[in-house]
């Protein structure tokens, strides 16, 4: 039951909406321009930004619940709300990787052993798997709420993607 529910939580912050927009939703047909968009004068971060930085976040965990030791490379959170690149290819090999990576994620939920989502993350991390990948969802789900306001801001957001 537990990973059902996690399985599910994962899949709507990420690619299914629910009572909110999941990401994946929400980047769908955006391009490189509304994904560089800022409010003028906002210290706030566009959606291209936002999208590397689940990646990174998502990646890292995902690392971890294959069972590697992974380390942060970035010096700090703000790093990780960055990209390179400023194309559309670059953009959509970022939002492939984002898919990639989530993609994964919900594949290894799905096979893992319901005993798993007990066991803490690490030594150094001593809390349960259940309980990361619970806030690994509400992240997401945050996230995608930045990303479909920007898109509200700029007057692109189509109300079929949700929350008409």
């Amino acid at each position: 039951m537990l990973k059902k529910t996690l399985f599910d939580q994962f899949n709507r912050s990420y690619a299914t909406n629910g009572w909110f927009v999941a990401v994946r939703r929400a980047v769908v047909g955006v391009t490189v321009e509304q994904a560089l968009w800022k409010p003028h004068d906002a210290d706030v971060n566009c959606i291209w930004e936002t999208l590397n930085h689940l990646t990174y976040y998502n990646n890292a965990y995902l690392q971890r619940f294959k069972g590697i030791d992974y380390k942060y490379d970035a010096g700090s959170n703000n790093e990780t709300f960055s990209f390179g690149d400023v194309d559309s290819a670059q953009w959509l090999e970022d939002v492939e990787r984002f898919d990639a990576v989530m993609t994964e994620w919900l594949d290894l939920i799905e096979a893992a052993d319901e005993a798993k989502f007990l066991q803490p993350i690490s030594a150094e991390i001593t809390i349960p798997w259940a309980d990361a990948i619970a806030t690994i969802n509400a992240h997401n789900a945050y996230h995608a709420g930045q990303i479909v306001l920007l898109l509200r801001l700029q007057n692109v957001w189509d109300l079929e993607k949700g929350v008409k």
